[in-house]
């Protein structure tokens, strides 16, 4: 009996000293967080292709990464878009919602500039992201050249020659 005392008493401890070391690990962080990022797209071969990708995380989680456009859903609403904000441990699934952009174009070069405000959640992930949630309100900045028509006026059917995309989001994040 005391043999099994003694055993019991040191799983016991042990299994208390790993609860110890675990619990941090998966003990949630939620708080405010910052997300920044740029998206630098072609469609001079006739599908929109994103060349390069940047964003920067700050507040409950920090990191840099890519964006990763993702595409929607049956039964997305027609404002919605889907991205992964990809970075070295694992990948954050956002939602985003916009209203209608305020477009301006320069009829004579065909330049484009575009401001839209977005709200954004993050829907679980990947790696260390696979629990993760958040609310994000933003703006997206978009600069872009639009192909010219037959006529020699600037196209709203196809998607920009060239786009550079600025955004910032913030809110709160939980991982």
């Amino acid at each position: 009996m005391r043999r099994t005392t003694a055993s019991l008493s040191s799983i016991l401890g042990v299994a208390l000293t790993l609860a110890g070391i675990v619990a941090p690990a998966v003990a949630r962080t939620t708080g405010k967080e910052s997300i920044q990022g740029t998206i630098v797209a072609s469609s001079k071969a006739g599908t929109r292709t994103v060349v390069s990708s940047m964003i920067v995380a700050s507040g409950a989680f920090a990191g840099v990464g890519r964006d990763l456009e993702i595409a929607s859903r049956p039964g997305d609403p027609q404002n919605a878009n889907r991205d992964d904000l990809v970075f070295s441990r694992g990948r954050m699934h956002l939602l985003g919602t916009s209203r209608p952009p305020k477009i301006s174009v320069n009829r004579q070069t065909c330049a484009i500039t575009a401001r839209v405000k977005q709200t954004a959640t993050i829907q679980g992930g990947t790696g260390r992201f696979r629990h993760a949630s958040g609310m994000f309100t933003g703006t997206l900045r978009a600069w872009g050249v639009a192909a010219r028509n037959a006529d020699g006026t600037c196209s709203r059917q196809v998607a920009f020659l060239l786009e550079v995309d600025v955004f910032s989001m913030h809110g709160t994040l939980s991982l």
